[in-house]
C-alpha cells in the first residue's frame, strides 16, 4: 500500500515537497457535517493526502442531496453520510486513518469531538451549532475553519484560532459571553432568516426567501457554490498545515468572500471595522 500511496500523490511533489506531503499525513482534521461542502471538503483533503480524518454526521442522504452534495447519488439514499463519507475516502487511499461518529454534535460532546484534532472544519448548516464548534475550539487552541453559502451565488471562508478574535465577535453574533439558553439560540437562529431576506438583493427569489422564513421552503443552493466553498475550506487547511510564510490562511477578521456572479468572483477582504454583519455575508 505504502507504493500505491506513492504513486496517488506523485503528481503533489513539485508543488509541495516530501516533507509537506509528510506533514499533511501526519495530520488530523475534523470536519463535522458531510453534506454539501463537508463532501467535497473530505474528498479534497483525502486527494491531497490528510492521513487522519475524522467525520462527524448523524444524518443520511436524501433525495434533495443530490443536487450539490457530492458523496450522494441515488444509491446512497437512505444511507448513513458518514458511512459514505468513509467508503469514499478509503476508495481514494486505503491507508487514510478515517474514524466516523454518526451523531449530531452539541455543547455536551464537542470537546471529546475535536480533541487531538489539528484542525475543525465547520461545513454544518445550523448558526447555533457554529457557534459550539468555535467556542469549543478556541478554547482548546484547535484552528477552526467558518464556511457560508448563501443565496443566489455568494460564500465565504474564514479561519479562526485562539490567537484572531472570538467568532461571535468577528460575525457579530448577540451570543458572545452569553450562555446558550433557548433564548439566545432563538436570536442566533433568526440572522439566518435575514439572510434570506437580504440575499435578494444579490438575485435571490423572494418567494423563495419568504417562504424560508416562514418555514416553508429549506435553504438554497445549488452544486457550484457549496462545493467551491468546500475547495476553499479545504484549501484554508491546507494552509495551517503547511505553515508557509508565503502561504497565509485567510485569519478573521479577513473574510475569503465568494460571489460567482461578480468578475472577481473570490477575493480576499478586510473588515474597516474589524466585524462583520454574519447576516449580509
Amino acid at each position: 500500500m505504502e507504493n500505491i500511496e506513492d504513486q496517488i500523490y506523485a503528481r503533489n511533489i513539485g508543488v509541495i515537497t516530501e516533507l509537506e506531503q509528510t506533514k499533511l499525513k501526519n495530520s488530523k482534521i475534523t470536519v463535522i457535517g458531510a453534506g454539501g461542502v463537508g463532501g467535497i471538503t473530505l474528498i479534497s483533503l483525502a486527494r491531497m493526502g490528510v492521513g487522519n480524518i475524522q467525520v462527524i454526521d448523524g444524518d443520511v442522504f436524501d433525495y434533495s442531496n443530490i443536487n450539490r452534495q457530492m458523496l450522494s447519488g441515488i444509491s446512497k439514499v437512505n444511507k448513513s453520510k458518514a458511512e459514505c463519507a468513509k467508503e469514499a475516502i478509503l476508495d481514494i487511499n486505503p491507508n487514510i486513518n478515517v474514524s466516523i461518529r454518526k451523531e449530531m454534535m452539541s455543547e455536551e460532546n464537542i470537546e471529546d469531538i475535536i480533541t487531538g484534532s489539528n484542525i475543525v472544519i465547520d461545513a454544518t448548516d445550523n448558526l447555533v451549532s457554529r457557534v459550539i464548534i468555535h467556542r469549543a475550539a478556541q478554547k482548546l487552541k484547535i484552528h477552526s475553519v467558518w464556511i457560508a453559502v448563501t443565496p443566489p451565488f455568494r460564500g465565504g471562508v474564514m479561519t479562526f484560532s485562539h490567537e484572531t478574535p472570538d467568532y461571535e465577535i468577528v460575525l457579530s453574533h448577540p451570543s458572545h459571553g452569553k450562555k446558550l439558553s433557548d433564548e439566545v439560540k432563538k436570536e442566533i437562529s433568526a440572522i439566518k432568516n435575514r439572510r434570506a431576506k437580504i440575499s435578494t438583493e444579490h438575485g435571490a427569489l423572494k418567494d423563495w426567501a419568504d417562504a424560508y422564513v416562514n418555514d416553508n421552503a429549506p435553504w438554497a443552493v445549488i452544486c457550484p457554490i457549496a462545493n467551491i466553498v468546500g475547495i476553499c475550506a479545504s484549501f484554508e487547511a491546507f494552509k495551517i498545515i503547511l505553515e508557509r510564510e508565503n502561504l497565509k490562511p485567510v485569519y478573521a477578521p479577513n473574510l475569503l468572500k465568494i460571489d460567482m456572479a461578480k468578475s472577481r468572483m473570490i477575493e480576499k477582504v478586510t473588515s474597516e471595522t474589524g466585524v462583520w454583519d454574519n447576516a449580509e455575508l
